[in-house]
């Protein structure tokens, strides 16, 4: 089987390992990489699904500059395009980022580290 039905695009390693670092440390639910199945039935492949925050489905994440947010808010996710700062496990970074999104999941599930303190 090789890549039919499957959208190019570059994904980033770094990303990846650093959300699952912070799964482990921070004790969040996370799937990275995370596919996607397009409107077209293509397969879109993304750096992490962040569950619980960001929404009721969770956030996916791309990357700045380069992914638009159009196809992961179509089906319901919230979308957050990520920095380079990202592609290195920085737990106050994470935190933060985390506390912006907001949590959405189950209220007895929540953090102990979590604030929901946003940044604007």
């Amino acid at each position: 089987m090789g890549n039919e039905g499957v959208l190019n695009r570059e994904i980033d390693q770094e990303i990846i390992d650093a959300w699952n670092q912070a799964a482990a440390d921070l004790g969040i639910r996370v799937t990275a990489p995370f596919s996607l199945a397009s409107e077209d039935g293509e397969e879109e492949v993304f750096e992490a699904l962040v569950h619980d925050f960001g929404g009721p489905k969770g956030t996916v994440t791309g990357k700045i500059h380069r992914d638009p947010t159009e196809s992961r808010k179509r089906k319901g996710y919230y979308a957050s395009n990520l920095a380079d700062s990202y592609r290195k496990f920085e737990r106050k970074l994470f935190q933060e980022t985390l506390d912006d999104w907001q949590w959405y999941g189950n209220p007895d599930q929540r953090p102990s580290w979590y604030t929901g303190k946003c940044w604007s």
